[in-house]
């Protein structure tokens, strides 16, 4: 299904969002970036908060500066994006940004925004990439190297062409929508990243439907029944920030303690960080035809 949105940044300036709510179905902010040294977008914090009052879905991308060019570089930029966001919930990825780093370091480029979004990715946040169609991912990274990861892929005036699979396009960066004086980026989604089923059961993009199941948690424990009734955003709300930790099993399919217990190699990664075994699940473990009861 697509769904139409815009990206912003600072250079936006102050932003009358609630203009913007019923007109666009999602929002990508700029959290900051390293091509000035490391820093946070001005109206990062005001953005997202403002975006989600208005019940825009919001995701958000991180500028990596023109020395980001080996692993070591983007695990640094991934720690300090991993700083601004911390806390924060994403209906959409959380993208690397490649357009600044020189196209002879185009190997040293994909090694950097590998490691970044692997580093992303294991704090429990989806993730992916965003660049030009010929002076991104063509000029500036090896495509081939970057199955598996979504892409946002700017292209003005025509589809994108060396990208043939993508999630997002940036179709334009002159825009203009309610609330913003002066331009700005427009999108499109095809991917539908905020309803996986007749109830959403998103965490920083991640969908966890298959290890949450509102009704088996509701059956299973009666002080969760006696504090919150069958109210499915409340029992979901408890599942996200007290659940997980305490290892609750919220579906028939998925039993932490058995992931947990079955696996060594995610033991020796996660130890005894419960959250990170459903995050794992959700997102690689069940495709990769892992059990876990």
């Amino acid at each position: 299904m697509q769904k139409a949105g815009i990206d912003v940044s600072a250079h936006q300036g102050v932003i009358d969002w609630s203009k913007l709510k019923g007109k666009i179905d999602f929002a990508i902010l700029k959290a900051g970036g390293s091509d000035c040294g490391r820093y946070r977008d001005y109206y990062f914090e005001e953005n997202y908060a403002s975006a989600k009052a208005n019940g825009i879905k919001v995701g958000c991308y991180y500028f990596m500066g023109r020395g980001c060019t080996s692993s070591a570089a983007g695990a640094a930029d991934a720690q300090h994006f991993l700083s601004l966001i911390s806390g924060k919930v994403f209906d959409y990825p959380c993208y690397a940004d490649v357009e600044a780093q020189i196209p002879s370091m185009k190997a040293g480029t994909t090694d950097a925004t590998l490691t970044f979004c692997s580093i992303v990715q294991s704090a429990g946040f989806a993730t992916g990439v965003y660049a030009s169609d010929i002076s991104g991912f063509k000029d500036r990274l090896d495509l081939t190297r970057l199955n598996g990861l979504d892409k946002w892929v700017a292209r003005y005036g025509s589809t994108p062409k060396y990208v043939k699979e993508y999630q997002l396009w940036q179709t334009s960066s002159s825009g203009s929508v309610p609330g913003i004086s002066g331009r700005c980026d427009m999108d499109l989604s095809y991917k539908d990243y905020s309803n996986f089923g007749k109830e959403s059961y998103i965490l920083n993009g991640v969908d966890y439907s298959v290890v949450f199941d509102p009704e088996y948690y509701y059956n299973k424990y009666s002080d969760l029944a006696e504090a919150f009734g069958n109210n499915h955003s409340m029992l979901w709300l408890h599942f996200c920030t007290f659940g997980m930790i305490e290892g609750r099993q919220a579906s028939e399919g998925f039993n932490v303690t058995a992931y947990h217990n079955r696996y060594e190699d995610l033991r020796n990664v996660y130890g005894d960080n419960l959250s990170m075994y459903y995050w794992h699940y959700c997102y690689f473990g069940k495709n990769e035809g892992r059990t876990a009861v």
